[in-house]
């Protein structure tokens, strides 16, 4: 699978890229090269989530992630005819097309890993946003007010579990606004059940449309 099958449908289109980086890069070799080459052959703008240095769980540093891709995408030395040797191929990465977010890890991951349902997140992250908070244990005046429990087992209906309570939902790694701009854009990366999964719940909540390219994700 050629990534530049893909760009038959607009060179422009905004990219958003989860997690290709050096810390997952073992997984699949092969899909991390063609991600980089699709998302350097557009021409859109790209907002790339990495897991580096906020909460220190990858070795990984945002300087590390650029490398990666300029190495991923250098290629192989070509000969020159002319100098009668080899040299390395002019390909380089426009860098001022990328905001690179610094994401973390993990905000809407233990809610996604004990399976409550899209639906579910999606609707306390919608009320969280009415009220202001960027932490579900912030709702209903916080989780020390006495009728906290009670609201936020009438909101969870019959998906509701005690640890709930304390294991919360946040939302403070983005921005709605940042999101927006990227309204149509496709997403590319990983993990699709897990980081990239993050994203595109935060999307739905609020109905920022993107395209996931499945083949350009791991």
């Amino acid at each position: 699978m050629k990534a530049i099958e893909f760009l038959t449908e607009g060179l422009n289109h905004p990219i958003i890229v989860v997690d290709v980086q050096p810390a997952y890069a073992d997984f699949d070799p092969g899909i991390f090269k063609n991600i980089i080459d699709f998302v350097n052959k557009s021409r859109g703008p790209v907002l790339m989530f990495v897991n580096a240095e906020q909460d220190g769980l990858t070795n990984d540093t945002i300087g590390d992630v650029m490398n990666f891709w300029d190495n991923t995408i250098s290629g192989e030395p070509v000969y020159d005819d002319e100098n009668d040797a080899y040299a390395e191929p002019d390909i380089q990465i426009n860098w001022d097309r990328f905001t690179i977010v610094d994401k973390g890890y993990g905000y809407l991951r233990s809610w996604m890993d004990n399976n409550v349902s899209s639906a579910l997140i999606i609707k306390i992250i919608r009320l969280m946003y009415q009220s202001n908070v960027n932490d579900s244990r912030q709702l209903f005046n916080g989780e020390d007010d006495p009728d906290y429990e009670e609201n936020m087992r009438q909101l969870a209906g019959k998906e509701y579990q005690d640890w709930m309570l304390t294991d919360p939902l946040t939302t403070e790694w983005t921005s709605i606004a940042q999101l927006k701009q990227f309204t149509g854009a496709y997403i590319v990366g990983g993990g699709r059940n897990e980081c990239l999964r993050e994203v595109e719940l935060l999307m739905n909540a609020f109905n920022i449309k993107y395209k996931r390219i499945n083949k350009l994700t791991y």
